[in-house]
Parts: C-alpha cells; structure tokens; sequence
C-alpha cells in the first residue's frame, strides 16, 4: 500500500527583518523567545527539544560560517538594569 503525501501550504512573509535584540526564557515545560527588530517584537514558543534543534542547527551554521569567513568575536552583554524607580509596594514608615 502506496504511502499518502501531504501537503502543507506555507505562508513566507515577503519582508526580512533585522534583528535588533533578542530575549529567550524558558520553564520545564517551554522556551519562550523573543525577537525584536527596531519598535516590533514577535514572541515564539518551543518545547525544550524544538529549542535545543534550533541551537545545533545555528551551532552547525555558525560553525560553517567560521570555516569559510573566520571566527566570530563575541560575548553576551550584561544585562542592562532598569532606568525606571522601583514601585514601593505595601506599608512604608514615614521618615
């Protein structure tokens, strides 16, 4: 008995952004990231395999990058603190 072929229709959005930051956490159950270029954000979600495919697949393409162009130099940034006050929350003395 021949096998059935699916089809899945993609939508490819026709622009490409440049990304400008990007923030990932995760829980035991998924890995949220976030993608930001210029003023827009899109957030994606991957459960822990999907994210740790996604990581050796850019782990490999770096690596081939380096191969043909050279090392890239590079570090994460520290993460920058707030510029906003802290709210006071609940009961605070009076001086």
């Amino acid at each position: 008995m021949p096998e059935e072929t699916q089809t899945i229709t993609v939508n490819v959005d026709p622009n490409i952004y440049a990304i400008t930051n990007v923030s990932i956490s995760s829980n035991e159950e998924q890995f949220i990231i976030a993608i930001f270029s210029g003023n827009q954000v899109r957030q994606f979600l991957a459960t822990p395999k999907h994210a740790k495919r996604i990581h050796l697949l850019l782990k490999q393409q770096i690596e081939e990058y380096e191969k043909n162009f050279g090392e890239i130099i590079t570090n994460l940034p520290s993460p920058k603190e707030t510029q906003f006050p802290k709210p006071e929350v609940g009961f605070v003395p009076k001086k």
